[in-house]
């Protein structure tokens, strides 16, 4: 093993994983169209992926404690991670495709939070700038959509598992660095008692920033299953599929690194009212409209649909009891952006091949009760 800085680590797993996952989410569906899945069965498979990534969310995370266990789990997933990824240059047939994309979704949905716990650590240890090493992950994505948007035009829909497969076994690799410092458990203390999961969805408060969140962020579902394979599909050429992405998650990155001046005196209440009108806003439009100039204009918007939401999220979780802040953090990665994720996903799979572009009106209009929902919900 060689030893890098606590930072430097950090930064190096942000910028491996989000570039790994900047060409899994956009391009997976359609590398798995290429392999003959049916565009029905990539959104069935998108939903159960979701379904698995809540249970991981919800089994995985709660058990981790100790920093040493924390970097052993993330070596054992990202070697897993790996070998999934390789088998599928070997193994064909829709069974087996479908039940390593299951697998990689479930083993990857705790790689996110998980860095985002080893970053909480070294907060308090080193006074780590937190903000600024994950803003590396977003321009990482960035990258590797784009990318992979190029390596697809010469070299066709293999290049997407080529990729990830090398930055897979680059991030693998990077993990078995030794931290400087090394993470430091905290001191053994009298631990509260954990709340339990399923009674605090019973507090209607909570519930109902579930149900907010989870409809907004679960927008999107149509968006990752199916916006390239439906691009694809109306002429644009994959680099400028890669583009929009791109610049989606640009715009996502200019609202995390200017969220205190521009939403610091906002509720979080008038945040996910903002975030609800773009995403009515942006599904609408691209129902109507291939032009790639237009597309690219109402691609900004994801900067609220997603970035604004999830700042609302986090804002609202953090002022929760230090002792719930776990809990709380394991039900929004498992409900808003697993369970509710997979469920419109699902509604995008079964309805893409009648819809066709008019999915994406269906994504707008299954956000007008968020309207109702927000004025119900007892929160500023």
């Amino acid at each position: 093993m060689f030893i890098l800085s606590a930072k430097t680590w950090l930064t190096t797993y942000f910028i491996n994983f989000y570039f790994i996952w900047g060409v899994f989410l956009p391009f997976w569906g359609i590398w798995l169209t290429g392999q003959g899945v049916s565009t029905e069965q990539v959104g069935l498979l998108f939903s159960i992926g979701l379904v698995l990534r809540f249970v991981s969310s919800l089994t995985i995370l709660p058990r981790v404690s100790k920093g040493s266990a924390t970097l052993k789990l993330i070596r054992i997933l990202a070697f897993i991670i790996l070998l999934c990824f390789a088998s599928l240059f070997y193994l064909k047939g829709y069974l087996w495709l479908a039940t390593l994309t299951l697998l990689i979704n479930f083993m990857m949905a705790p790689m996110m939070p998980l860095g985002d716990i080893i970053g909480s650590r070294l907060v308090k240890q080193i006074q780590l700038d937190y903000g600024r090493v994950r803003l590396w992950g977003s321009l990482s994505f960035i990258a590797g959509s784009t990318i992979v948007g190029w390596l697809v035009v010469d070299f066709g829909l293999q290049a997407i598992l080529a990729l990830i497969v090398f930055m897979s076994a680059v991030m693998w690799a990077f993990t078995l660095a030794n931290l400087s410092p090394p993470l430091v458990d905290e001191s053994k203390e009298k631990i509260e008692h954990k709340p339990s999961l399923w009674r605090m969805l019973k507090k209607p408060e909570l519930l109902l920033f579930l149900l907010i969140v989870g409809f907004i962020q679960g927008s999107h579902g149509a968006y990752y299953a199916f916006s390239t394979i439906y691009w694809d599909s109306v002429g644009l050429s994959g680099s400028s599929i890669a583009w929009l992405w791109t610049i989606g998650v640009f715009a996502e990155v200019l609202i995390f690194r200017f969220n205190s001046k521009l939403f610091g005196n906002w509720s979080i209440k008038q945040m996910l009212l903002l975030a609800l009108i773009g995403g009515i806003i942006r599904w609408a439009t691209f129902s109507m409209t291939e032009n790639f100039i237009l597309l690219a204009m109402i691609q900004t918007f994801h900067g609220l649909t997603f970035a604004v939401t999830h700042l609302a999220a986090i804002r609202y979780i953090s002022q929760q009891k230090s002792s719930q802040l776990v809990a709380y953090q394991s039900l929004y990665s498992g409900i808003a952006l697993g369970l509710m994720m997979a469920l419109f996903t699902y509604i995008a799979g079964i309805s893409y091949e009648s819809l066709q572009g008019d999915l994406f009106l269906l994504s707008a209009v299954l956000l007008l009760p968020v309207f109702l929902l927000l004025k119900i919900w007892k929160i500023k």
